[in-house]
């Protein structure tokens, strides 16, 4: 069998695990490196001539896949207990064997970091794709309108550098501030950043309702705008790690984090919303994981969006062992089937799909064992239903995840503009498309205003 980057590690688990036991294995580490090659940590002192007989098996095995300076290593070796004792390696199941994962990476390393725990008021949104055209900006603009017309005070803040939206929705031209999110991830690594450069970031838009407000963070602001041939050049550092003085590095994740955290005082807004890049990009890391928000999953019913949510819910469940219950954060990730049609019945295959795709997959304490590939759409084409079983042996549990949101297909909302149609943001022509969404924000950021009081 030729060896890829998906039969390694589960070939390299199982020859250490027939000359030591699954046990001693589930001990011990493994290191892979930026390239995907592998080494495998002893945490016990093994007799040498059993090391050497593994490391011979492991380097025919593994090919090229086999980390050329070590493929093994004893407890005892230089660095060893470094790796036995690095926190955040990721603990997960391949074929049947606990694998204790170090995975090095030179992009989206921030994958790897944990869910953030539940940040405190106000609520934080993240809006998130896979792929562009959904209709996830409008619905985010949306929901800030009726937050606003409720008389909340909201904040939106555009993460999505590549595809921005958000500012042409909700500011004027005259009214974009000088700079945006992408010159507050530039600037942070050069410079300490003060509170007239962040006051600089924001500006308030006028389709907000007389009672409430929206404030905007765009992408981009006016000095991008002004200077378009720029934007290239402040994307490509943008998204670079910064060494602070103290030696410490600023992921993405830690400066949007930061970002986030400066603005969210519960006396100044009620609910932050935020737009991500579609896609599983190192910005969506940042938000999806790092800021301790409610995530809302959209995509609409094609194959796509079920093998890419397959690749973001597995990686999720990595950070959970089997017999680990779901954790808060899973309760705060949500899909969203976008431009569903207006038939309920007709969107049952997507749900049905959806939950297939969650319990297969998906952190949520159903999953189960497979060995097929992530990214198999067949799967999902026909969920497996036994119309002579009870709902309650089929359905899955209750969920946030389990229970997909439906955003409606509008017509009037394809070439979204509220600036020039203000109607688009009344309520009487929302509700109807995205009544669902709008109602479970504006229950969170009720039950978070109760809990102030």
């Amino acid at each position: 069998m030729t060896i890829r980057f998906d039969n390694s590690l589960p070939r390299l688990a199982a020859i250490i695990a027939s000359e030591l036991g699954d046990e001693t294995f589930s001990r011990g580490r493994v290191l892979r490196d930026v390239l995907g090659r592998l080494t495998y940590f002893c945490a016990v002192e093994i007799d040498p001539a059993v090391f050497e007989h593994i490391e011979r098996c492991l380097r025919a095995e593994l090919g090229p896949y086999a980390r050329p300076d070590r493929v093994l290593a004893r407890v005892s070796d230089p660095g060893s207990r470094a790796i036995l004792d690095e926190a955040g390696s990721l603990h997960f199941e391949v074929e049947g064997r606990m694998v204790q994962l170090v995975d090095r990476r030179l992009v989206g390393a921030d994958w790897l970091r944990r869910p953030a725990a539940v940040a405190p008021p106000p609520p934080r949104f993240v809006f998130s794709s896979l792929k562009g055209g959904v209709g996830r900006s409008t619905a985010l603009a949306v929901a800030a309108g009726h937050l606003a017309a409720a008389g909340r005070r909201v904040l939106a803040v555009d993460l999505d550098l590549e595809a921005p939206g958000l500012g042409a929705f909700l500011l004027e031209p005259e009214t974009v501030p000088p700079f945006g999110t992408i010159d507050v991830l530039v600037e942070d690594n050069v410079t300490e950043l003060d509170d007239e450069f962040f006051r600089d970031t924001i500006a308030s838009s006028s389709l907000a309702a007389r009672a409430g407000r929206i404030d905007v963070l765009p992408a981009f602001g006016r000095r991008s705008l002004d200077n378009p041939a720029d934007i290239l050049a402040k994307l490509a550092r943008a998204y670079s790690e910064d060494v602070r003085p103290d030696g410490t590095v600023a992921t993405v994740l830690d400066k949007v984090r930061a970002l986030v955290d400066r603005f969210a005082d519960p006396q100044r807004y009620d609910a932050i919303l935020i737009d991500v890049r579609a896609g599983l990009h190192e910005t969506t890391a940042s938000a999806v994981l790092g800021l301790g928000a409610e995530v809302l999953l959209f995509g609409i019913d094609e194959p796509q969006t079920f093998q890419g949510y397959a690749a973001l819910l597995a990686h999720l469940a990595r950070f959970l062992t089997p017999k680990d219950a779901p954790p808060e954060w899973v309760e705060r990730l949500t899909g969203v089937h976008a431009k569903a049609p207006a038939d309920a019945s007709a969107r049952g295959d997507f749900v049905q799909r959806w939950r297939t795709l969650v319990n297969t997959y998906g952190p949520s304490g159903h999953r189960q064992d497979s060995t097929e590939p992530v990214f198999f759409p067949e799967r999902f084409h026909r969920p497996e239903w036994d119309e002579d079983k009870p709902d309650d042996a089929v359905l899955p549990e209750e969920s946030s995840l389990h229970q997909p949101i439906a955003v409606l297909r509008d017509d009037r909302y394809e070439s979204f503009d509220p600036l020039a149609r203000r109607d688009l943001l009344g309520s009487e022509l929302y509700m109807s498309t995205f009544g669902s969404l709008v109602d479970r924000i504006e229950d969170a950021v009720a039950s978070y205003r109760e809990d102030l009081t």
